[in-house]
């Protein structure tokens, strides 16, 4: 996984700052609706209420997805990961459907987050 360049970690970055604006609440656990769409086919693999917390200040900025609380077991196994950081993994903010998109080199799945 390399690290974002240019506009890609620029965007990526504003992404995650305006999810978190949104929900302001500092690092705070909340639940939010996560839809992992199949790369492959673009096919629904799953939609699951699951809670996260957002740290996004000058030094540390990621998302921390708690799958297990959600009934996800062995998410690991299923190309799912704990944590994503705007540095490294493509966020999109679409403000016209309250969704924060998240991409991985690392899984064959796409994450929408609807707030």
């Amino acid at each position: 996984m390399g690290k974002l360049k240019g506009n890609t970690l620029s965007n990526s970055l504003n992404a995650l700052k305006s999810f978190h604006q949104y929900h302001d609440l500092e690092s705070s656990e909340f639940d939010v609706c996560i839809k992992a769409i199949s790369k492959s086919d673009k096919k629904v693999v799953f939609e699951k209420h699951v809670p996260v917390r957002v740290v996004f200040d000058k030094n540390r900025q990621y998302i921390t997805i708690t799958w297990q609380e959600a009934g996800i077991k062995n998410y690991r196994s299923k190309q799912l990961f704990e944590r994503y950081n705007p540095n490294f993994n493509e966020m999109v903010i679409d403000e016209d459907n309250y969704s924060l998109e998240i991409k991985s080199d690392e899984s064959d799945k796409i994450l929408i987050i609807n707030y």
